[in-house]
């Protein structure tokens, strides 16, 4: 029997963990490239470990841990899940559940972009002529999209 496949959830782990080793200089920008093409693509957990043997930590937080395949004992009953948590978990114990704002809005930066002008239009003609400034919008709106994405490497 083969390894478990990982989702979505973990690959986006992984890229905020080599995110955060990109800020603070331990990759270069084309080694951080090639590891987050490596991490957008991994399908097991093992390629996404093998990204940060020669890191420290911060490394992804994953949500659940993957069981070894082989772990069963021999008796053939898998091991008792752990006891359910007695307090709540710290805030610091889970792992980033939601992107910042920025950082959302900066990964779609380009198609927000693309849409400011067919937006700046339509709230023209709504109000019914009446403001043409609306239209000044549309750069700084492209403006702010392209620095939120930079910012958060989109």
């Amino acid at each position: 029997m083969g390894e478990l496949r990982i989702g979505n959830r973990e690959r986006e782990l992984a890229m905020a963990a080599l995110d955060e080793h990109l800020r603070e200089g331990r990759l270069e920008p084309g080694e951080y490239a090639e590891r987050s093409a490596v991490a957008s693509t991994a399908r097991f957990r093992s390629e996404l470990d093998a990204l940060f043997t020669d890191l420290p930590a911060p490394h992804p937080a994953y949500p659940h841990p993957v069981p070894d395949v082989g772990s069963v004992p021999a008796g053939g009953s898998p091991p008792p899940p752990p006891p359910p948590p007695t307090r709540a978990p710290d805030r610091e114990d889970l792992p980033e559940l939601v992107a910042p704002l920025g950082a959302r809005l900066g990964r779609h930066a380009g198609l927000l972009s693309a849409l400011a002008p067919a937006i700046a239009l339509v709230l023209f003609l709504v109000t019914g002529l009446r403001f043409p400034q609306l239209f000044l919008l549309v750069p700084v709106a492209i403006g702010v999209l392209a620095y939120l994405g930079h910012r958060h490497g989109g």
